[in-house]
């Protein structure tokens, strides 16, 4: 009789842990969405940031333009491309800062 009764609290405990790690593997699965989420949200917003930044400030910032001959200015780089670039630093920003680098 007693071992009956040890089988069946060990198929009970069994079921309960069973049940606990199958909520948790859930609520890990729902973090790991939500960490997904959060990334293409900041890269969207990078990108938005980088295009309305870019407009206000392209006389200020234009990688690719150098002086020629002391009077000649040449755009050696799109403004597409320099936007990319930004963006692209950006992100990288985001993700050292991101993993807790600092």
């Amino acid at each position: 009789m007693s071992q009956k009764v040890n089988v069946d609290e060990r198929s009970l405990d069994l079921q309960s842990k069973i049940a606990h790690l199958q909520a948790e593997n859930r609520n890990l699965k729902k973090k790991i969405e939500d960490i997904e989420l959060v990334k293409n949200n900041a890269s969207d917003r990078i990108e938005q940031f980088v295009e309305k930044w870019y407009e206000e400030n392209k006389d200020l910032v234009d990688l690719g333009e150098i002086e020629i001959c002391g009077r000649y200015k040449v755009d050696l780089i799109p403004d597409e491309m320099e936007k990319r670039i930004y963006a692209k630093m950006l992100k990288i920003v985001y993700a050292f800062l991101a993993r807790g680098m600092i």
